[in-house]
């Protein structure tokens, strides 16, 4: 195919892809054998045109930010009252006012509403010439953060009298606290009442006959003093729930006896009675024991007389001949033990040494020395807080070989030749539980669980032999054992 023939076949290719996007923007093009359209020269496609799956439309844009501007809070420009002479003027017409007194001063106005049973008057208001008003609850203040103060901004210009004595009615008196003990978070609020000498009633002898016959409360210094609901304000409901919590814990405490060296000046009775008590119990006990160990003496006791006692002591003593030093340490160590309590007891390290050789070798044959009094050894107990300094474990301990390097650090030449042994024993097959640990040892054991893994076929296999490897001085170095596997 010649390259003009490529040439017009890419050019009607073109020609129809161009046509998709133009309406009315072609010429026709005649020829001997068809008619073609051609675009007409400078038509720009205006339809079918190609958009963009995320076109859409925009949002609209958002409105300028301006300053926000606090406004004040806008009071009502309504007032009740113009002024003091207004508020006399008008508070004498009230009928709401029927049950107080209404005492007009020059700078003040004060109501008052009385009780005949105290000589203080149960509730005062008291209005001053620039229309504040203080109110008082049987000669106690309300605090500055009631809500009396706070609703009406402790003004009669933001409420009238009439719904002011209506909400002081609607709300309760405080009874104030119970004090478990005096403190500076309480006061005293005493009101006298007004007693008739002449004429005694039944509801009198709550005072018990006393020179001033009154009512007191116990309030916290912000109590409420008027409340709109409950028992109690939440200044004395969180005092109260305070003293109770203290007197649960003080009972708690009382009931538990005092410590042997508690001062008793500063102690309950309570607590000494139940020490002493206690003390008693085990005295009673420790005398029982003591008679126990009396005739446990008696039966089992061994008698040697002075003179044999003599004899031991003369032979530990004089025997110089053939004496090696440790057997004279060993003597020496002797002496002192017997001669001091069996508490509290330092042992020599040499003395140490060679019991744990004796108890390694014979446990029943050591126990038996031990027991018999002949010579004064450490218990297996003591034993075993140097036999395990390094707890033994399966798989060489970098413990022991650190304990190696630390004790060979100073050795030269010849001291360093050892000889490296292993030793293969036949144990019975079982599981022991250690405690300490919380472990199930007795299976089979690499002293790595990775080599166990990759080399035993069965993990939880129980172990029947034990390798064990040791290291021994060919001069002076004693043997260790470097490493044990259960296998």
């Amino acid at each position: 195919m010649s390259a003009v023939s490529r040439l017009f076949e890419l050019y009607n290719l073109t020609l129809i892809m161009v046509l998709k996007y133009l309406p009315f923007t072609f010429i026709s093009v005649h020829s001997e054998k068809m008619v073609k359209k051609k675009p007409k020269f400078g038509a720009l496609p205006t339809l079918n045109l190609p958009k963009r799956s995320h076109d859409a439309t925009k949002p609209a844009a958002r409105p300028s930010r301006s300053v926000v501007n606090d406004d004040p809070l806008t009071q009502s420009s309504k007032k009740y009252y113009q002024s003091f002479y207004d508020l006399c003027k008008r508070v004498k017409t009230l009928k709401t006012l029927n049950d107080w007194i209404v005492q007009e001063l020059e700078d003040r106005l004060v109501l008052k509403k009385k009780s005949s049973q105290v000589t203080l008057p149960e509730f005062e208001i008291m209005i001053d010439d620039s229309l504040g008003f203080t109110i008082y609850v049987y000669g106690w203040l309300l605090p500055e953060d009631h809500e009396l103060y706070t609703t009406n901004l402790r003004s009669v210009t933001n409420i009238t009298v009439s719904e002011l004595v209506k909400s002081i009615s609607t709300l309760s008196i405080c009874p104030g606290v119970k004090p478990s003990e005096l403190s500076s978070s309480i006061v005293h609020h005493v009101i006298p009442k007004s007693v008739d000498p002449f004429f005694v009633s039944d509801d009198d002898d709550d005072d018990d006959g006393s020179s001033f016959p009154h009512q007191e409360y116990w309030r916290t210094r912000g109590c409420e003093v008027l409340l709109g609901h409950g028992e109690q304000c939440c200044s004395c409901h969180q005092y109260s729930h305070k003293s109770e919590l203290s007197k649960k814990a003080q009972q708690k405490k009382i009931a538990e006896p005092a410590h042997l060296f508690s001062p008793i000046s500063q102690t309950a009775p309570e607590r000494i009675k139940l020490t002493l008590q206690m003390q008693r119990l085990k005295c009673a006990e420790l005398e029982q024991k003591l008679e126990e160990m009396k005739l446990e003496i008696q039966k089992s006791s061994v008698e040697v007389d002075h003179q044999l006692s003599q004899d031991i002591t003369s032979i530990l003593g004089k025997s110089d001949k053939n004496v090696t030093p440790f057997m004279n340490l060993f003597w020496q160590q002797q002496k002192k033990l017997l001669t001091r309590s069996s508490t509290g007891v330092r042992y020599h390290p040499m003395i140490i040494r060679y019991c744990l050789s004796l108890a390694t070798k014979s446990p029943a044959c050591y126990e038996e020395l031990r027991k018999s009094k002949i010579l004064v050894l450490p218990s297996q107990r003591t034993l075993k807080d140097y036999r395990n300094c390094i707890r033994p474990k399966a798989g060489f301990q970098e413990e022991v070989i650190e304990e190696l390097k630390d004790s060979t650090n100073s050795y030269f030449d010849v001291q360093r030749y050892i000889v490296l042994l292993f030793d293969e024993m036949k144990i019975m097959s079982n599981l022991v539980f250690d405690k300490v640990t919380g472990e199930l040892i007795g299976y089979l054991d690499l002293g790595d669980p990775d080599i166990n893994f990759g080399t035993l076929e069965k993990v939880d296999e129980i172990a029947s032999h034990a390798l064990v490897f040791f290291i021994r001085g060919i001069c002076i170095f004693p043997s260790i054992k470097d490493g044990a596997y259960f296998c």
